[in-house]
């Protein structure tokens, strides 16, 4: 043990020449004990389950860096706060633990985010069954079902469930080679395999990407519908590793039944092992979730009335992922501004984010109307552009600004606004608010024109 600690002493020598003396304090200088070492992994004692998760979100790449100046040795490290580690001890469930593992030592296996476990899944009467399913095949693999195939609407845990199989795979086998990958991406690297004639170089690496593996985590399996070529090439996988007695797990945001543009044979394959549906969660189990979402936000949870959090969970309560997101943009608020949190607290941090009730999707389906009116007006373009498949620099850029704008000022869900935008994917959708959202941070013009557009629509209504 005494090398490990050695090890890790180091790394905390260098990371003190390296932080800042106030982030060394709070993340490193009480998390210096080594307390076992399994599986090779090193298991690193932390003071609170907080501490655990701020290292991982943003000092594991920094870890990484410095691993090989310190040791040769093929190693990675697990954060446990002092709690769990108790719990484990005595043989009790852990409640709160937040176990993780640094970006990597194989490159096969980095493509999965380690934030999302087991231990940090809040299971409920919606997606009990699913999360059940979930944990057996990462226990045990081909032998519980294959393909495990997960389908819910769109922010209900379904990648969360799918990347704690890869987590907790390779938490107990490190050399274990696991790929979790969008449909997109697969159809992405299938296309650039066999663009270029006579690259068989390029087709060799595809085939060893996706065929020389343990599990394969495929998400938003939806999207492969109408790309015949990428589903033939995804069935000849599909039949490989199953034959090979290797994992595949599949999500998707409807039923096998309900998935269109793919052939029959291969929604045939995908009702092989086990289908479980992710189900919206009632109210006691969002407070639920919000209750420990908090645990990794801020010191102590019980800061934040539980009243508030019912609050929350009821104005939140058809989309996981928008009320964790709200829940955090609540808690900075009051943080960043040094106020209580308390209810007029919290529709104050959410004014803009807050789903619209009244009128339904009717109302919404106005806002949009107006919305696109008012954009095509701006950039000179017709609804019939905005709303095609062109991808014209100045018609991309209008689209993906009318995206930003109908979700961030007006909550519109990412499935309503893809249905009136051409039916695109959830997937286009949140690209697009994503690369207007770093374009406003960066570029005045673009927050030049999401200010004047705003005030157009809002003054329209």
């Amino acid at each position: 043990m005494n090398e490990y600690q050695n090890i890790w002493n180091k790394l905390l020598t260098i990371l003190k020449e390296e932080l800042d003396e106030t982030t060394y304090k709070d993340c490193f200088s009480n998390s210096t004990e080594v307390y076992k070492f399994e599986n090779n992994y090193i298991y690193v004692k932390t003071p609170t389950v907080l501490v655990s998760y701020r290292i991982q979100q943003f000092y594991l790449p920094k870890i990484k860096e410095l691993l090989p100046m310190v040791t040769d040795l093929n190693v990675g490290f697990k954060f446990v706060d002092e709690k769990t580690v108790k719990e484990t001890e005595s043989n009790k469930p852990s409640a709160s633990g937040l176990i993780v593992e640094p970006d990597g030592l194989e490159k096969i296996t980095r493509t999965i985010p380690s934030i999302y476990n087991f231990e940090n899944f809040v299971a409920g009467e919606s997606n009990r069954y699913a999360w059940i399913m979930a944990m057996n095949v990462a226990k045990d693999g081909p032998k519980v079902c294959n393909p495990l195939y997960i389908f819910g609407d769109v922010g209900l845990g379904k990648t969360h469930l799918m990347t704690a199989i890869g987590n907790y795979v390779l938490d107990n086998n490190i050399n274990a080679k696991v790929v979790y990958i969008g449909a997109q991406k697969f159809a992405e690297d299938y296309f650039l395999a066999t663009s270029s004639r006579g690259s068989d170089e390029k087709i060799k690496d595809f085939y060893n990407k996706y065929r020389n593996i343990d599990f394969l985590l495929i998400d938003d399996i939806q999207l492969l519908e109408g790309k015949t070529a990428t589903q033939e090439e995804f069935f000849k996988v599909f039949e490989d590793l199953v034959n090979k007695n290797k994992q595949i797990v599949i999500t998707s945001d409807r039923p096998v039944t309900e998935l269109k543009n793919i052939m029959q044979r291969l929604k045939s394959r995908f009702s092989w092992g086990v289908v479980a549906e992710i189900k919206s969660p009632d109210e006691a189990l969002r407070f639920d979730i919000l209750k420990r979402k908090l645990s990794f936000l801020i010191t102590d949870p019980n800061d934040v009335p539980d009243a508030v959090l019912h609050t929350l969970a009821r104005l939140f309560d058809t989309n996981i992922r928008d009320m964790e997101g709200a829940l955090r943009t609540f808690v900075n608020y009051c943080v960043c501004m040094n106020c209580p949190f308390t209810e007029e607290n919290l529709f104050t941090a959410l004014e803009k984010v807050i789903p619209q009730k009244k009128g339904g999707e009717d109302a919404s389906k106005t806002i949009i109307n107006l919305a696109k009116q008012e954009i095509c007006d701006y950039y000179k373009i017709t609804i019939k552009e905005i709303e095609s498949d062109s991808r014209k620099k100045n018609i991309a850029y209008a689209r993906q600004m009318l995206m930003y704008i109908l979700r961030t000022d007006y909550n519109i869900s990412l499935q309503l606004i893809g249905d009136n935008l051409g039916n695109r994917d959830h997937t286009t959708i949140s690209h697009g608010i994503d690369k207007i959202t770093e374009m406003i941070k960066s570029e005045d013009l673009t927050k030049q024109d999401y200010a004047k557009i705003s005030k157009k629509i809002a003054d329209s209504k």
